[in-house]
């Protein structure tokens, strides 16, 4: 399995059997994105996460592309499409198995992390890749009971977000590595400073922060490794 960072909270994962994209948002780089690839999985409606001009625009040229996205969000695209196309448009809940491009496919969560009391909640949905190889949260501090993946895509910065929080998140999934995300909004300093605090968290845990820059594919297998030429770059070692 390779994975290969989009920014944000987007990233292309592709195997010997199909690819999927994962949460392509207005902050990421979906030039050529969603070319090839048999699937779109949103956790759930927010623009960083959904860009849905392109991903319309992506199911209105492939007849082969489906989406996924939790009730809400289906409903928006599908109300955007012409009749035929509807179909294209696969809703998705916390607690579901299921195999596309070649890769299985299982669902967690249910609920956004609460940003305040006069915002209404929304649908959250995390995918388990693989054979726990890969999760993706979405925006939410929910712990999936019984699983422990091999690599967890973390989100650092968010409206939502607790740097201390996020700590006991990754430390209760107890991942081998983690893959810092949802980090649009932090310039060169910021990404220094969680990237130090959760690294020297990571290393308490016996566990390794590994960033990857947009844009590049890296093996999973290596990440976890922690070797390999695109093994990442650990905590402290940003350039």
């Amino acid at each position: 399995m390779r994975i290969t960072l989009r920014g944000h909270s987007c990233l292309e994962v592709t195997t010997i059997d199909g690819s999927l994209l994962l949460d392509p948002g207005s902050f990421s780089q979906l030039q050529g994105a969603f070319a090839g690839v048999s699937a779109v999985l949103l956790t759930h409606q927010h623009p960083d996460h959904a860009d849905q001009r392109q991903i319309l625009a992506a199911v209105q040229d492939s007849s082969l592309l489906r989406v996924y996205a939790p009730e809400a969000l289906a409903q928006i695209l599908r109300e955007q499409l012409p009749a035929p196309k509807r179909a294209q448009i696969l809703t998705v809940a916390a607690g579901e198995d299921f195999v596309v491009g070649g890769i299985r496919v299982r669902t967690f969560g249910g609920t956004h992390a609460r940003i305040h009391g006069s915002i209404e909640l929304v649908a959250n949905v995390g995918y388990l890749l693989g054979d726990e190889q890969l999760f993706h949260p979405g925006d939410s501090y929910q712990v999936p009971i019984g699983i422990r993946p091999q690599v967890l895509l973390l989100p650092l910065m968010a409206p939502w977000a607790r740097i201390g929080q996020t700590m006991d998140f990754a430390t209760a999934l107890n991942a081998p590595v983690w893959v810092p995300i949802h980090d649009g909004l932090l310039n060169e300093r910021g990404l220094n400073l969680f990237d130090t605090m959760l690294g020297a968290r990571a290393e308490a845990t016996g566990s390794v922060l590994r960033r990857l820059e947009a844009g590049t594919t890296h093996l999973l297998d290596e990440l976890a490794e922690g070797s390999g030429q695109n093994s990442g770059t650990p905590a402290g070692e940003r350039k």
